[in-house]
């Protein structure tokens, strides 16, 4: 652990490491991020000011302020006038640009994601149970029993979770739903990714089998309530249960 004396106090920053000559504001810019995403520097905290990065890190200014308007943009930081510079609360308004850093999700923006998923998702799987085809039933078996067999690896299960809902907008055969499903991949994946990692597989295994068995029947009105149920219960057990 690295400390930066900053006037009247200390702050607390990972080791950091000198930068190489070639590509040196992307290399700043890398490890300032770093320090936001492995959240040493958290919310609301004041960055050290452009000279102590400077010292810090064996650079120019130039490519210390580079670095910190690349942040800027990204919405990740603000700059106030006398104040210095302080990493930004990150709210679901942030994610409408794409480039926006997938890993910063919280508690917060997960129960959103859940709320917007229990809202189209269950729209989309009433149109899906209806147009379905055999190749698309099978394709979703073979996630599921994926799913099932999978005892310890949360980042697969978790993209095979989000593989399964992306296959059941693709079912529904309608383009806006898929298009903004395609647009919200990035930000479920992760997001999917935090749900396994604190809530575990037994509830996404029982789920995407009902819903299957539903949608292997032509239930449509059982295919929405199972849906339904499943994303209300994840969004019940994400407010019991902390999330980093």
């Amino acid at each position: 652990m690295v400390w930066l004396k900053k006037e009247s106090r200390l702050e607390a920053v990972k080791p950091m490491h000198k930068i190489k000559s070639q590509k040196v504001s992307d290399q700043v810019y890398e490890q300032l991020l770093g320090q936001i995403t492995n959240r040493t520097w958290k919310e609301g905290s004041k960055l050290p000011s452009e000279n102590e990065l400077r010292t810090l890190l064996g650079v120019s200014r130039i490519s210390v302020r580079a670095a910190i308007h690349r942040l800027t943009a990204l919405g990740l930081v603000e700059t106030r006038q006398g104040e210095g510079t302080f990493v930004r609360k990150v709210t679901a308004d942030t994610y409408s640009d794409l480039m926006m850093p997938m890993f910063l999700v919280n508690k917060n923006t997960i129960k959103e994601i859940l709320e917007y998923r229990l809202v189209m998702e269950v729209g989309a799987i009433e149109l899906a149970a209806a147009r379905i085809t055999e190749a698309e039933l099978d394709a979703l078996e073979e996630i599921v029993v994926r799913m099932e067999a999978n005892t310890s690896d949360i980042k697969t299960f978790a993209e095979d979770d989000v593989r399964f809902h992306v296959l059941i907008a693709k079912a529904s055969k309608n383009q806006m739903i898929i298009n903004v499903m395609n647009f919200m991949y990035d930000l479920m994946d992760v997001s999917m990714e935090s749900i396994v990692n604190h809530l575990g597989m037994h509830d996404g295994k029982y789920y995407h089998r009902l819903i299957l068995q539903e949608l292997r029947t032509g239930n449509q009105a059982a295919a929405v309530n199972a849906m339904r149920e499943h994303v209300a219960k994840t969004v019940d057990r994400i407010n019991e249960v902390p999330v980093a």
